[in-house]
């Protein structure tokens, strides 16, 4: 491995907020007021404005599912890399892959990727990422991945989307807190991956996963 491609710990520190309008919002302020730590995690028990891809709002009760977003700055994972926005797939194919394999890891082998930012089980979206990422110019210096799956919640207002819970896959209430922790390992684990294969490898690898339908 080399020296300039670092071992990545994600969900560290780990800054917990009860009521915010969006983790991404409030994490996108924490990066342009330069308060943002590169690893760190903002997590919600709710969110009055949680934001999904085309201006949706994320469909969450109160203290019922996981709702987070953590902050990467390019830098610190490759000083001498110059990071543009064409590098911005290979980052959202490594979420997604950390992502699917999170939830499978409780809910079974029928965990999809369904393109571009959902986690599927069967034909019923289980959770969404959202990446907003921030540039100088045509370098690409941060971004802000914002992630959201149904834990415990088992009444969805937005029946539109055909949503599931963990709870409803597996009959079991869970513990938040536990699942903050693994699905940080298991962004950590798959985003290192990027950073050693590549791009081009990182997508490869995500296309058995996909979800086409």
């Amino acid at each position: 491995m080399s020296p300039a491609t670092p071992i990545i710990t994600l969900g560290a520190p780990l800054i917990e907020l009860s009521v915010i309008d969006s983790t991404n919002i409030y994490a996108i302020s924490q990066v342009h007021k330069q308060l943002a730590v590169s690893g760190s995690c903002y997590r919600a028990d709710f969110q009055t404005q949680g934001k999904g891809q085309h201006g949706r709002v994320w469909d969450s009760k109160p203290g019922q599912n996981l709702l987070c977003s953590y902050v990467l700055e390019l830098k610190t994972l490759n000083p001498t890399k110059n990071w543009g926005p064409n590098d911005q797939n290979g980052l959202s194919a490594a979420v997604a892959i950390g992502a699917k394999a999170f939830f499978e890891a409780h809910a079974g082998d029928e965990t999809r990727i369904k393109l571009p930012n959902d986690i599927y089980w069967r034909d019923r979206k289980a959770g969404g990422i959202l990446i907003e990422n921030t540039l100088r110019g045509q370098q690409w210096t941060w971004a802000v991945i914002g992630i959201g799956f149904n834990i415990n919640q088992t009444q969805f207002n937005d029946v539109a989307v055909k949503p599931v819970s963990l709870q409803q896959i597996t009959g079991k209430q869970w513990e938040i807190a536990r699942l903050q922790t693994e699905l940080s390992n298991a962004l950590s684990i798959s985003i290192h991956d990027w950073l050693q294969v590549g791009d081009a490898e990182t997508i490869e690898k995500m296309k058995p996963l996909w979800k086409l339908s």
